[in-house]
């Protein structure tokens, strides 16, 4: 998936992915471009939207901006601490079966939102868990 366009990105755990992949397809009229075990990624085209389901007890898992270029993603984050946000960087971390670089800040409510542009979707190693979707 490539996309000069932002896309917002919702992380949802499932308690039944296989159920929840068949819901999401129905929805978006087409299936996901990313399986995994225990994950599963859509990018629907003609919706600047990235749903990503993670096996696990149902709720938000996090929130997302996802950006075309890792420069972009710098520049937002230099608006954002320039607006007296703290965000937590990190770059060239592997998360969501996808290499990035990546910043992470909470809205007012504790929401975890990830500012990110990604390097590799297929990158060979595995993701690290110690910043990964925190």
């Amino acid at each position: 998936m490539t996309s000069a366009t932002p896309r917002i990105h919702l992380s949802l755990r499932a308690t039944d992915l296989q159920a929840s992949t068949t819901f999401y397809t129905d929805l978006f009229g087409e299936g996901p471009d990313k399986v995994r075990e225990g994950y599963v990624r859509f990018a629907p085209a003609g919706v600047p939207v990235l749903l990503s389901l993670i096996e696990g007890e149902a709720g938000i898992d996090h929130l997302g901006l996802r950006l075309p270029r890792s420069a972009s993603a710098r520049a937002e984050w230099d608006r954002l601490a320039d607006a007296g946000r703290s965000l937590r960087p990190s770059e060239g971390v592997i998360c969501c079966h996808a290499a990035k670089d990546e910043a992470w800040l909470h809205d007012p409510d504790g929401h975890a939102w990830e500012i990110y542009a990604v390097t590799d979707e297929e990158p060979e190693a595995s993701p690290t868990p110690s910043t990964c979707c925190s």
